[in-house]
């Protein structure tokens, strides 16, 4: 893995256009992993993504939901591990099914099932700096280099 960048956030908005800047360079198939503790962005994030990729519908936390879909120009599957505490559970929710749809898979809380994503995927770490701020790490394997992803 690589890193392809880093930025800081100092509020939800930035942490939105980060989402915006990277669904610019995503493509029907990939899969992106969202790591780091709770309150740290990762949903106001996917919010950027949906917005980047013209989805119609808002996206929102799928923490109860496990899945939500947002159709857009291309779709876009947002899965909740938060809750899924045995890797069972994560196997038993199906979310590999979605790794061969036509849309984008973006997964929250992906250090739960770290062992099984495939080899492919764009990793965003987030850090909490303050009650404010946030860091967004951004790590690609060598399948993405040939992309620009924001």
């Amino acid at each position: 893995m690589r890193k392809l960048m880093a930025k800081t956030s100092t509020f939800a908005g930035e942490t939105e256009a980060i989402g915006r800047e990277i669904a610019r360079g995503l493509k029907a198939g990939d899969l992106i992993g969202l790591y780091g503790p709770v309150g740290a962005g990762k949903t106001t994030f996917v919010k950027g993504l949906a917005i980047g990729l013209n989805c119609r519908v808002p996206a929102k936390s799928p923490s109860f939901s496990l899945v939500n879909e947002y159709p857009g120009d291309i779709p876009l599957f947002h899965i909740d591990f938060y809750r899924l505490k045995t890797d069972a559970e994560i196997d038993d929710l199906g979310w590999t099914d979605y790794l061969d749809s036509d849309g984008i898979v973006v997964i929250e809380w992906a250090d739960r099932a770290k062992n099984t994503l495939p080899g492919r995927t764009i990793d965003v770490y987030f850090t909490i700096l303050d009650a404010n701020s946030r860091r967004l790490e951004i790590f690609v394997n060598d399948d993405f280099r040939d992309r620009q992803l924001g």
